[in-house]
């Protein structure tokens, strides 16, 4: 398992979802979420023994459908049983002992209350397992007020399926499709990720960011060979070419190279051939992708929306696709549509036969996690500076922040609570100036550290959004790319990719008020309310605590940390 992750609900109303990573700062942990458990029950000061009800957004006892798929791939293939056989292996032993299967694995799902009893004791609190897709599904759907739509899950896979299409009406739930595992669009893409050099799981963004450079040359052999689609929106994976467990050992199949290019080597610079590739598998995606939905648009015409979730809603162009060419009207993905978000799923799941309703409010902010006041604040940075600087009101404190903008300065930025979800949305973040088209390569070679080719986001009020980007949706989870406009490319350069694009973050008032503020100083400043926004952190998970902040900070080459009321430059540290 990967995310793993912990919310608290009550009532229906969400108090606090948290992703393990930031707390362990093990990027992409899937340990047992005991941190991030610990976090909400902090967060929302109360007990383990006052929950209610624990909720998992798995039923682990239908994987051996995914068991079935594994025998099958070993039949079909057997000089390449190994790697999924030892990886089955690995997720089902249970004899030896309490801590034979590793942290995080399937049988920890098994054993669920005997691993929180021996954390925090007696726990009354049953226990309900719901289905993966479905608790993807519903987080996604939540952040609409939508009658009707489409409402697409895909990703790895689930129990037994990778991908789930339900036609939502009114209320009524309609399994359109379901796409059984091993055919699944989220290993395809992970296997060519770990082929061109990438790690698996965590690259997959990196292999999106290059496709751009290249041609989609080998687009057409993929879907012959690789990614076959079939009748009705069904599509089918060659598992013998694309071998996702012999793939995270290192191994792949050599007529890879035959049909396309070498493998690229983690330390090599892609050539233009991998750049090609990369492109190619982005076009097959992004086929297949229109290819299942295209059955359900022509027999329900009527609905235009699609509510988008699992691992591979993390596929920004992919979506700015789906809009740009008129597959669907208008798109929602939540800010955590991989599976951490599945925690949040898996509340609502529970709320189905209940007479409770969920607070749309508390479940459509991705600022989930903690919040610190001046006093942690004030004590994270004594450790680190002589004096304190001076604390300022939001007004000064924007206002001097765009300043240090304009004139060129890379800013860190930590207010609020903390985000859920991969993106930072202007609580845990780096800014920069767009209109500064050098500024992006400081930030990657100098700060983050990171690929050249790799492209930054713009933060823009949501009332700006359509005077920069051909989008006419708000974008708020920065979920969707879309064309710069063409008069706006050479104004602001720094977050423009190379085909025109941008990963738009779009911010209203209401969402977040200081940073609205912030977006809308810059903007009477410069006549430009949008700024570069990356995540703040280097090689490891966002920042989360002010700890993690000045520590992140005093490691990286940023000019100033703006943190609670005080900007905190450089010159200022011990």
């Amino acid at each position: 398992m990967d995310n793993s992750a912990a919310a608290l609900m009550k009532n229906g109303v969400l108090i606090a979802a948290v992703e393990n990573e930031r707390l362990t700062r093990v990027k992409n942990d899937g340990s047992f979420p005991f941190e991030a458990i610990d976090e909400v029950l902090r967060i929302a000061n109360v007990k383990a023994q006052e929950i209610g009800l624990i909720a998992v957004y798995w039923q682990p006892w239908r994987l051996r459908g995914r068991s079935f798929g594994t025998l099958a791939k070993m039949l079909r293939a057997p000089s390449q049983a190994a790697a999924p056989a030892a990886r089955a292996l690995t997720l089902f032993r249970r004899s030896g002992g309490e801590d034979a299967a590793p942290s995080g694995s399937w049988a920890d799902l098994f054993r669920l209350r005997r691993k929180l009893t021996g954390r925090y004791g007696d726990i009354p609190a049953a226990i309900r397992y719901y289905d993966h897709h479905l608790t993807h599904q519903l987080y996604a759907e939540a952040m609409q007020d939508w009658d009707t739509y489409l409402s697409l899950s895909y990703d790895g896979g689930g129990e037994d399926a990778s991908t789930v299409l339900t036609a939502v009406q009114n209320g009524t739930r309609t399994e359109l499709s379901r796409h059984r595992w091993p055919n699944s669009l989220g290993h395809f893409y992970s296997v060519f990720t770990g082929y061109l050099g990438f790690r698996m799981l965590e690259g997959e963004y990196k292999m999106m960011g290059l496709a751009p450079y290249g041609e989609p040359l080998w687009k057409d052999d993929i879907l012959n060979h690789i990614l076959r689609l079939r009748s009705h929106g069904r599509y089918q994976l060659n598992t013998r070419l694309c071998d996702y467990h012999g793939a995270r050992k290192g191994r792949f199949h050599p007529r890879l190279e035959a049909l396309f290019c070498p493998q690229r080597q983690p330390d090599e610079a892609p050539t233009q051939d991998h750049i090609n590739l990369a492109a190619s598998v982005q076009a097959a995606y992004e086929e297949a992708l229109a290819h299942m939905l295209a059955p359900a648009r022509a027999n329900f015409p009527e609905i235009t929306r699609l509510a988008l979730s699992g691992g591979c809603a993390l596929n920004v162009t992919a979506n700015g696709k789906l809009l740009e060419r008129g597959a669907v009207a208008e798109v929602s993905i939540p800010p955590a549509p991989h599976d951490a978000g599945c925690a949040i799923g898996a509340c609502l799941a529970a709320l189905l036969d209940t007479p409770v309703k969920p607070d749309s409010a508390s479940l459509r902010t991705p600022y989930l996690g903690a919040s610190f006041d001046d006093a942690d604040i004030a004590a994270a940075l004594e450790a680190h500076v002589t004096d304190l600087p001076v604390p300022l009101s939001d007004t000064a404190l924007t206002k001097q922040t765009a300043d240090l903008l304009a004139n060129g300065q890379i800013i860190a930025w930590f207010q609020g609570a903390a985000e859920f979800g991969p993106r930072a949305l202007g609580t845990r973040s780096f800014l920069a100036d767009p209109r500064n088209d050098a500024i992006r390569d400081a930030l990657n070679d100098k700060i983050k550290k990171r690929e050249l080719f790799r492209p930054f986001a713009p933060s823009v009020t949501e009332s700006a959004a359509q005077d920069f980007f051909a989008l006419n949706q708000p974008s708020p989870y920065m979920n969707i790319v879309a064309q710069v406009l063409d008069d706006k490319r050479s104004i602001i350069p720094a977050v423009t990719h190379t085909d025109g694009t941008a990963r738009v973050h779009t911010v209203s008032h209401e969402a977040d008020p200081l940073y609205h503020a912030l977006l809308t100083a810059f903007g009477k400043l410069t006549g430009v309310p949008v700024l570069l926004n990356t995540s703040f952190n280097i090689q490891e998970p966002i920042v989360y605590s002010p700890a993690d902040a000045v520590a992140t900070f005093r490691a990286s080459g940023v000019d100033a940390l703006v943190i609670g009321p005080y900007i905190f430059t450089r010159d200022l540290l011990t």
